[in-house]
């Protein structure tokens, strides 16, 4: 249940409420003319790291520093041509196509081309 209080009472004990507030973790309303005006609620500390916040939401199973592959899988020319950059598939950002015709990119505003030096005008 929710506990109001007239704001003359509250002023007089404000420390001693606070206090309350703040052990209890109960809100108190603090009303006006019998309005309510604002809310004393207690303030919960956050987690200053991100490592305290997830404490214990999740569990680690298995190895985590250990290799992923067994050893036997391993391909150590395989990784030598990643090192030196000769790779087995081509990287994604040159297997596209270049454009053949830049014509039919998007005009500029206004929808006129813009003559370069030198251009003659039909």
């Amino acid at each position: 249940m929710e506990r109001k209080i007239n704001a003359a009472a509250f002023k007089a004990r404000c420390l001693a409420l606070i206090d309350e507030v703040a052990e209890t973790g109960q809100p108190i309303t603090v009303t006006k003319r019998g309005k309510a005006k604002v809310q004393i609620v207690a303030v919960r500390e956050k987690p200053k790291t991100l490592w305290g916040a997830t404490k214990g939401t999740f569990k680690i199973l298995g190895d985590i520093v250990g290799p992923i592959v067994e050893p036997e899988e391993w391909d150590e020319e395989r990784e030598f041509r990643n090192i030196a950059g000769k790779f087995d598939d081509p990287p994604a950002r040159y297997a596209h196509h270049p454009m053949a015709d830049r014509a039919s990119t998007k005009a500029r505003k206004g929808g006129t081309r813009k003559l370069h030096k030198g251009a003659k005008r039909r």
